[in-house]
């Protein structure tokens, strides 16, 4: 029903095989993962080159959806390039999405899983304070690996 519900919202009635129930999101060695011991409900959007296929348009890699509580991560993998490119992936597919769903972004969270992090990126930082400030979307970075606990 979950699942259903959000290919309806987001206008995506032909583009069903970018949605699944998957709890994790793996790419060259960067794994994003929802520890779901509560048993909600989880969809899985396959969003870079299956819900957007425009190759000219910055997106992420994988929306999730919690569905019982209307939580939303979206998530980059990201390798040695740019950290500051992913902030921008995740603001534009914030963008897409949320024209879509019209939600306040407090039910979002960004979520970068890169190869490393450096410690003082600056121009990263700068990017990620003008996401907050301008849309309110918090966006997190982690190395390799990203687990995140769903609460009962």
């Amino acid at each position: 029903m979950c699942r259903e519900a959000l290919i309806t919202a987001l206008g995506a009635d032909d583009k069903a095989e970018c949605f699944d129930n998957s709890t994790t999101a793996k790419e060259k060695g960067k794994e994003f993962r929802l520890e779901n011991k509560s048993k909600k409900t989880i969809c899985r959007v396959k969003v870079d080159g299956c819900l957007i296929d425009d190759k000219r348009t910055k997106r992420c890699d994988y929306l999730f959806r919690i569905c019982e509580t209307e939580k939303y991560f979206l998530v980059e993998l990201k390798g040695n390039s740019s950290l500051s490119d992913a902030v921008i992936q995740i603001s534009r597919t914030f963008d897409f999405i949320n024209e879509r769903l019209k939600l306040s972004p407090q039910y979002f969270e960004g979520v970068i899983v890169a190869s490393k992090v450096p410690r003082a990126n600056l121009k990263f930082r700068k990017v990620q304070e003008k996401c907050y400030r301008d849309k309110k979307l918090k966006i997190h970075i982690e190395s390799q690996k990203c687990i995140r606990h769903i609460k009962f």
